[in-house]
C-alpha cells in the first residue's frame, strides 16, 4: 500500500533472524520474490479456501513453540489485507493460536500516498487503463484507499492488539518508520547496509514514457499471439528506464494537495478520535499538524 511494508520486509531478511523471531517463506509459507516476504493469503481466513492457510499457521505456531521463548506473538501488517472479508475471525482464529496478537498499520499522508500509488499503476504492465499522472486519477484511487478511521473500524476488537504507526516523507533518510517499528514490537532490524527502497516510484518523466508506451503497444496487447511480445517489450523498456538517473519526483501541486486534504479531512478526524491519548504523543501531534499544506 505504499506505506514501508516491502521495505520493512526486506529489511528483516537483510541478516539471519534471531532465534525468537519467525518470518514464514520457504516451505512454510512459499513466495514468489526472494527479497521481500508478503502473505496476503490470510485474507482467505473464514472462507473455504482458508482451512489449508490455517494449517500453515498451525504449523508455525507449532514450529515457534518449540524455540526458548516466554510466549508466542503473531504481528502482522493489515495494509496487505485491504480485502479480507472476515476480519473478526482472521483475528480471533489467529487469538486462538498464539498467545498474543498485534495488529499494525502505517498511516502515510494521504497527498503523498496517492501519488504514490497512481504512479506505481502507470509503471505497471498490468495496469492498462492507468496511463495519466493527474488529479483525476488520485481522486479515483481516493475513493477506495487511505481511509485509516475505516481501517481501524475494520481491525478493532476485543482479544488482541491495534497498533497504528505514522509513516513520514523523510523516514527513509532518518530510518525513523523501521526505528519506530522495532521499538513498538521490540523486534530488532537490521542496519541499512545497502539500498532497501523497495517498489519505488520512477521520476515524473520516466513515468510519462512508460505511459505513452503502454498507449503505443495497447493494440498489441489486445491480440493474443503478439500480447507477450508486447509485454517484453514494456519490461525491457521499463528495466532501461528505471536504470537512469531519476527524474524530478511526480507530486500534486498545492491546491492540489488541499484538495485531498478536504477529501479526507473528515476520515482523518474521526481516525483521531480513534487514537485516543495516542494521538497526543509527539510523532502523531507531528503527523497531523502536517496534514494541510502551506497556502502560496
Amino acid at each position: 500500500m505504499k506505506t514501508g511494508t516491502e521495505a520493512l520486509a526486506s529489511r528483516l531478511l537483510s541478516a539471519p533472524l534471531p532465534d525468537s523471531l519467525i518470518v514464514p517463506r520457504g516451505d512454510s509459507w512459499p513466495q514468489p520474490r526472494t527479497d521481500v516476504v508478503k502473505h496476503p493469503e490470510l485474507k482467505m481466513l473464514g472462507t473455504r479456501r482458508g482451512a489449508a492457510i490455517e494449517r500453515r499457521i498451525e504449523a508455525i505456531v507449532a514450529e515457534a513453540r518449540t524455540r526458548d521463548v516466554p510466549e508466542v506473538t503473531i504481528v502482522f501488517i493489515a495494509e496487505v489485507l485491504r480485502a479480507a472479508r472476515y476480519s473478526d475471525y482472521i483475528t480471533k482464529r489467529l487469538c486462538d493460536l498464539a498467545d498474543s496478537v498485534d495488529v499494525v498499520f502505517f498511516a502515510r499522508h494521504q497527498t503523498f500516498a496517492l501519488p504514490s500509488i497512481v504512479a506505481h499503476r502507470v509503471q505497471s504492465w498490468e495496469s492498462p487503463q492507468h496511463l495519466d499522472l493527474t488529479l483525476d486519477a488520485v481522486v479515483r484511487e481516493a475513493n477506495r484507499r487511505f481511509h485509516y478511521d475505516v481501517m481501524f473500524e475494520k481491525w478493532s476488537g476485543d482479544g488482541h492488539n491495534l497498533v497504528a504507526l505514522p509513516y513520514f516523507e523523510d523516514d527513509y533518510a532518518t530510518d525513523g518508520l523501521m526505528k519506530r517499528f522495532s521499538t513498538r514490537f521490540r523486534i530488532p532490524i537490521p542496519d541499512a547496509t545497502t539500498n532497501h527502497k523497495k517498489n519505488a516510484s520512477l521520476g515524473k518523466d520516466q513515468l510519462r514514457r512508460l505511459a505513452d508506451l503502454k498507449r503505443t503497444l495497447a493494440g498489441m496487447r489486445r491480440i493474443p499471439g503478439v500480447r507477450r511480445l508486447a509485454a517484453k517489450v514494456f519490461y525491457t523498456a521499463r528495466k532501461r528506464i528505471s536504470q537512469e538517473a531519476q527524474s524530478q519526483r511526480w507530486t500534486l501541486t498545492s491546491p492540489e494537495r488541499r484538495e485531498i486534504v478536504e477529501l479526507y479531512r473528515e476520515s482523518n478526524a474521526r481516525f483521531k478520535e480513534y487514537l485516543g491519548s495516542a494521538a497526543r504523543q509527539k510523532d502523531w501531534k507531528r503527523w497531523f499538524s502536517e496534514l494541510d499544506p502551506p497556502r502560496r
